[in-house]
């Protein structure tokens, strides 16, 4: 089967009420490096194979939009709905708000300076703040411009954030929401983030189990004599734990993974993905060779790659098996062979384009302000999306 032409592809994305930055259909050769891109079809299978398991598994999808920040990709991620997402940072709720995204939750524990942005977010659309502390929960209830709907964080585990499900103190700011008149108890949100931490898809999956009886538990106590109280949603979620996640989730009403909208090689380590489905790469060009040492100069940086992942090389070097990054300054990397052995230099003129499978795609994604997207023959640049910034 041929290929979609460019023209087919832009239509399918727009048909999603994306808002790109339309441009007539270039090369990437025509980029700027370094500079990030991702592969449109993989994005899009990404997104319609998540929506499919959390349907599967009888749960709503709240997909995270921290790993990509892009309007489109949440387009994508909601299945075109605009609907029920979730955020880490206001700028990116302010972001999606002003898309016309509905139902976002700020998945990150609000202090009280936040809240008169909160605040205005709540006025434009259903919107959910995170709390596990009580002296959030008196910030709340003493902010009195508003209701709040608010979500209670449950430690599943990851020793993070979130009230400890057997702690007594959990149970009284449970009640404490619910019966407040400023606040409402929208449910129960816990991550399973040590997850990242597995060995093993095996091991993966017993975490996704803690998580979901921890938080579930958590609900049905909750729910039941003397507490007594309405907990509408429960939801866990973080890309390994549900991208290989248990036969049923019972008790559990949603999911939250974001990563796997791209995945990375950390995700391919866990289990969670294979290369093909690693959706970005980091494109970036040689700028220098030095034989004597064995080593290519590129333009990618820590700023265009972000640090972290350092110890897996920063991630993989597509269509190049015998190389590896081996360092990064802020403005330039270095290449040199996996095994030590002589690189041929005549394969890499000054100028020539590589492509980085990241580390860990939400820290790539964080070092640039948009990602170019690609059509199936991976060098035909189709649209631009902006990336949100800031906090």
């Amino acid at each position: 089967m041929e290929p979609s032409s460019p023209s087919s592809k832009r239509r399918k994305v727009e048909g999603l009420e994306g808002v790109a930055d339309s441009q007539a259909a270039r090369s990437v050769e025509d980029l700027v490096t370094p500079c990030y891109v991702g592969y449109l079809s993989i994005i899009q299978r990404n997104s319609e194979r998540m929506l499919r398991r959390a349907q599967q598994l009888g749960c709503q999808l709240r997909p995270h939009m921290k790993t990509h920040k892009t309007i489109q990709g949440g387009i994508l991620a909601t299945g075109g709905t605009k609907r029920c997402i979730t955020v880490s940072t206001l700028a990116e709720a302010e972001f999606y708000a002003d898309a016309g995204f509905e139902d976002i939750c700020y998945a990150v524990p609000i202090t009280s300076e936040k809240l008169p942005r909160a605040a205005q977010l709540a006025k434009r659309c259903t919107f959910h703040v995170c709390i596990d502390h009580p002296a959030a929960l008196e910030a709340l209830c003493q902010f009195s411009e508003k209701v709040w709907s608010v979500f209670l964080m449950v430690d599943c585990g990851y020793g993070r954030d979130g009230v400890d499900p057997a702690d007594p103190q959990s149970f009284a700011m449970a009640k404490g929401l619910a019966e407040s008149p400023q606040t409402q108890l929208a449910g129960l949100y816990t991550h399973g983030g040590h997850s990242y931490d597995a060995q093993d898809k095996e091991a993966v999956q017993r975490i996704a189990l803690e998580e979901c009886e921890a938080v579930a538990k958590f609900a049905a106590a909750l729910r039941a004599e003397p507490w007594k109280l309405q907990v509408p949603v429960v939801g866990v979620g973080s890309t390994p734990t549900c991208s290989n996640p248990p036969t049923a989730l019972p008790g559990v009403t949603e999911m939250h993974p974001g990563n796997y909208i791209y995945y990375d090689t950390m995700q391919q380590a866990l289990g969670s993905c294979s290369e093909k489905d690693i959706a970005v790469r980091v494109l970036m060009r040689v700028i220098g060779a030095y034989p004597k040492k064995n080593l290519l100069l590129v333009d990618m940086g820590w700023t265009a790659c972000s640090k972290q992942g350092e110890a897996s090389n920063f991630g993989r070097i597509e269509g190049y098996p015998q190389l590896k990054v081996v360092n990064l300054k802020q403005e330039a990397g270095l290449i040199s062979s996996c095994d030590g052995s002589p690189l041929n230099f005549n394969d890499f003129p000054l100028g020539t384009l590589l492509r980085l499978e990241p580390y860990h795609s939400c820290a790539h994604t964080k070092q640039h302000d948009r990602i170019h997207i690609l059509d199936e023959d991976r060098r035909t640049v189709l649209e631009t999306w902006p990336i949100c910034r800031g906090w």
